[in-house]
């Protein structure tokens, strides 16, 4: 899956602050310590915000859950000066409601059992009751699809980042008074 990269920086007194600290290692680790803990916020805000209401511009219902269970974030990596985590989910077609696709995609060969049903006067009332037709056989064939890209992983972290730099900022002057 492509990804969106965020870039989130500590500004002012603190960002000077931060080369004088002694225990750069365990700067570091306070950092990713709280860089997983918003990572947590920013799946459950994109859970509740961007995967279970209805259908929008830049959210999705659900169907099946599956989508909405599968959303999981990385283990904070430390690299040099940095911190990275990914935050994202393995199903197959969570690319395409993220960043949109318009193409051709191939229908596989199938069968279907299509839902038929009987209508039956019981007191006075019609009542439908579904009956099982015949199996179909559907040939494989080729349909165009447009998916709008709905980037509900982008917006949910776009709507946490002011959260991500308040916790840097807090885990750094934590660490700075020696709370950690």
């Amino acid at each position: 899956m492509s990804q969106q990269l965020f870039d989130i920086e500590i500004s002012g007194d603190l960002l000077a602050a931060i080369p004088r600290i002694k225990d750069q290692d365990g700067y570091a680790r306070a950092m990713a310590r709280a860089m997983d803990k918003q990572n947590q916020l920013t799946i459950r805000r994109i859970q509740q915000g961007h995967l279970s209401g209805p259908t929008t511009a830049s959210s999705l219902s659900w169907r099946t859950r599956l989508l909405i269970h599968s959303v999981n974030a990385s283990k904070p990596i430390i690299q040099g000066t940095g911190i990275t985590s990914t935050i994202g989910s393995n199903v197959i077609y969570a690319k395409r409601h993220e960043f949109g696709f318009d193409g051709d995609e191939n229908v596989r060969a199938h069968m279907r059992r299509p839902a038929t049903y009987r209508k039956f006067r019981f007191g006075g009332k019609t009542i439908k009751k579904e009956v099982q037709g015949a199996d179909i056989m559907v040939r494989g064939f080729k349909r165009h699809v447009h998916t709008p890209a709905r980037a509900p992983f982008g917006h949910g972290i776009a709507d946490c980042l002011p959260d991500y730099t308040a916790a840097f900022e807090s885990a750094t002057k934590d660490y700075l008074e020696g709370k950690t």
